[in-house]
């Protein structure tokens, strides 16, 4: 993506009345940012959903931001704060997140993205978390992450923050999603815990860097966390909590798995827990393991490689085994890669849902069939040990 486009997705992002899915609309109808920052009123009104009235509020939001004031002081708290920016057609964009139905435009980064925390688990709760809710928080962060599992969620106080500080105690990765720009990191008291996290995992916000913490901010913060993840791991959520809510995005639009810590019978914090798992659409977990399990086949593969390495095996010869028969999609993802394929590719070809395509390939890497170089994924001849 060239530097003009990435200015222009910018500018659309500080503009007010556009979100992601008018944004991505409207750059599809007319080729790029940089036509929809220039769009007329009539050609704005043309993409659906957004209207006349609309259009004209767009355009003089726009208009405001011509003289470039805006855009220039954008970039320099982006270069002051050593934010990455990342733009929905950027190779780096994380690419669980690029399938889901609602994909944020731009991504601000601070820390580091990397390709291998697609095998994630998003840890999400209440803000005013028990004694009981802190711990399981702390104990079951402890053992994803010591599984080989990036833990994410949103750096809120309570079962959040207590996720983030349980996966660095142990040197796990951790990704922390705002509802605020990252030059006004909310809440301000985690200001040290946010450093701690980009140092070795990554703090991400879609929105500009000195939007405040807003109340609507946080539903759409709630659909990355998600998006980000292969599973959502509930602990201690009222019914009409936001945890809900993230909850419901990862099971009825993203296709994740979602998994609910039981409390106590007469906990209001888990009454949330509760209900989804007596409605069907949660697992029930207490363990690592249980989670694990509940994550299928890459789940299988780490838990089998956790026990290996606490019995002393070397797990190299773990990563590089081939005794295991493949699944059915594992084979599709397999045979797809005779040619070299970049990951769109691969959901195109194979069909398969791209939360699957992305845990089977890290299953196939795992057993060193195959091997991602550069934006490809290609077949490689196993290495035996």
């Amino acid at each position: 993506m060239n530097v003009d486009e990435q200015d222009a997705m910018l500018l659309l992002n500080l503009a007010s009345g556009l979100g992601p899915i008018l944004t991505r609309r409207c750059a599809q109808a007319m080729g790029s940012s940089q036509a929809v920052a220039q769009a007329s009123v009539k050609s704005l009104s043309g993409v659906r959903g957004i209207g006349r009235v609309r259009a004209e509020g767009i355009r003089r939001s726009l208009d405001t931001l011509q003289d470039g004031q805006a855009l220039a002081r954008e970039k320099q708290l982006i270069a002051d704060h050593g934010v990455t920016v990342l733009c929905l057609g950027d190779a780096r964009y994380p690419r669980l997140l690029k399938h889901t139905p609602d994909p944020p435009m731009v991504l601000y980064v601070r820390g580091q993205l990397r390709e291998d925390d697609a095998l994630a688990v998003a840890v999400v709760g209440t803000r005013r978390c028990t004694a009981y809710g802190r711990e399981q928080a702390q104990r079951l962060s402890v053992l994803c992450a010591q599984a080989g599992l990036c833990v994410i969620s949103g750096g809120a106080r309570g079962i959040d923050a207590t996720s983030h500080r349980a996966t660095l105690r142990v040197k796990g990765r951790t990704i922390a999603v705002l509802g605020s720009g990252l030059a006004k990191p909310y809440p301000s008291e985690h200001a040290e815990l946010f450093d701690t996290i980009a140092e070795g995992g990554a703090v991400v916000s879609e929105l500009p860097m000195l939007t405040p913490p807003q109340a609507e901010n946080f539903p759409r913060r709630n659909r990355i966390i998600s998006g980000l993840a292969l599973g959502v791991l509930v602990i201690e959520a009222p019914i009409d909590s936001g945890a809900m809510i993230t909850a419901r995005l990862a099971a009825e639009d993203h296709g994740r798995e979602v998994m609910a810590v039981p409390g106590r019978v007469d906990s209001r914090n888990s009454a949330g827990c509760h209900k989804m798992i007596r409605e069907g659409w949660a697992t029930l977990v207490t363990s690592a393991a249980d989670v694990l399990d509940a994550l299928g086949e890459a789940g299988q593969l780490l838990k089998t490689g956790l026990r290996q390495e606490k019995s002393g095996g070397r797990v190299k010869s773990f990563k590089h085994g081939l005794t295991e028969a493949m699944t059915v999609p594992q084979r599709q993802v397999f045979e797809a890669l005779n040619t070299p394929q970049t990951l769109d590719q691969l959901v195109t070809q194979t069909g398969l849902e791209v939360s699957t395509v992305q845990a089977q390939m890290t299953v196939l890497e795992v057993r060193g069939l195959v091997v991602r170089e550069g934006g490809l994924c290609r077949q490689r001849e196993p290495v035996q040990s």
